[in-house]
């Protein structure tokens, strides 16, 4: 018989929540509505580091993350060491990428983690009225998703218009960067609006993120028949065709030509983000 979940869900903070949280106080009402939301049921958590019976690597790897975005190791010891200890307690161990399984292995010696990818939690929108061919870039944090290596590739793009949504804590510094790069009249800065019309309405979603362990947006893009480019270090890239996956390694030279390729001759992508019964079927078996 089916225990059910025992959610742990960190309290909701309101619309500064990042996806982990969106995510999770969907997944308990979800849980709830179909009377899988137990007291008594097996515990899950939605971040490793929180620990648990299941856990579920949320914020993806931070030693990973540590290496991707160059941190200090140092700083990030008992971060990490934490999470570690945290992923090797626990049972059974639910990954939101198979980048994210390969990172288990890799770091903390699991290469057992059940691969979950996220539901489309956000509803297909109507495309919002911009710039003809325009490039979006959706996401909080920027530095992490990569904005500056998207405005240099939309430097690259002359008469080609850029839509930012999302929110950072130093707004002005990137204003200023977009400015010094010439871009001051193609570059348009909306903050944390609804990016569902955004990504509806674009001719390329241009996600390059350092590190982004699944990555709601390109899921979002790729339901909306919206073509994206998206870095290897994203998750949601499994969905994608590898021609509009850049290798950071490669180089910005590569990144222009993927994003001249998807631009041009769009290819369509290999997989589809699963439905909310899936999802929750995957998390019930992971569980049991």
């Amino acid at each position: 018989m089916n225990r059910g979940i025992r959610l742990s869900l960190a309290p909701a903070r309101g619309a500064r929540d990042g996806g982990v949280e969106r995510y999770g106080h969907w997944l308990a009402q979800a849980l709830a509505e179909r009377g899988l939301l137990s007291a008594t049921g097996v515990p899950f958590s939605l971040k490793a580091r929180d620990g648990g019976e299941v856990v579920r690597t949320g914020d993806g790897v931070s030693a990973a993350w540590v290496e991707a975005c160059g941190l200090s190791p140092k700083t990030w010891r008992g971060h990490v060491e934490r999470e570690r200890g945290a992923v090797q307690a626990a049972r059974r161990v639910v990954a939101t990428s198979p980048m994210v399984a390969a990172e288990l292995a890799r770091f903390y010696k699991r290469s057992d983690a059940v691969v979950v990818l996220n539901p489309l939690i956000a509803p297909v929108a109507e495309p919002v009225v911009i710039a003809s061919g325009a490039l979006v870039f959706v996401g909080h944090g920027f530095e992490r998703k990569g904005l500056a290596r998207w405005l240099s590739v939309l430097a690259w793009l002359p008469g080609v218009h850029g839509h930012v949504v999302g929110n950072d804590q130093r707004p002005r510094r990137w204003r200023t960067l977009a400015e010094r790069m010439g871009l001051a009249d193609r570059v348009h800065f909306h903050g944390a609006v609804e990016a569902a019309p955004f990504i509806a309405g674009a001719a390329l979603l241009l996600h390059p993120a350092h590190y982004e362990p699944y990555g709601n947006v390109v899921a979002e893009a790729v339901a909306a028949g919206t073509p994206v480019v998206t870095s290897d270090a994203v998750g949601a890239a499994c969905l994608l065709d590898p021609h509009h996956v850049w290798r950071s390694a490669d180089g910005f030279d590569a990144l222009r030509a993927t994003v001249e390729r998807a631009l041009s001759h769009p290819r369509p992508p290999v997989g589809q983000p699963p439905s909310a019964d899936a999802h929750i079927e995957a998390l019930l078996a992971a569980c049991a």
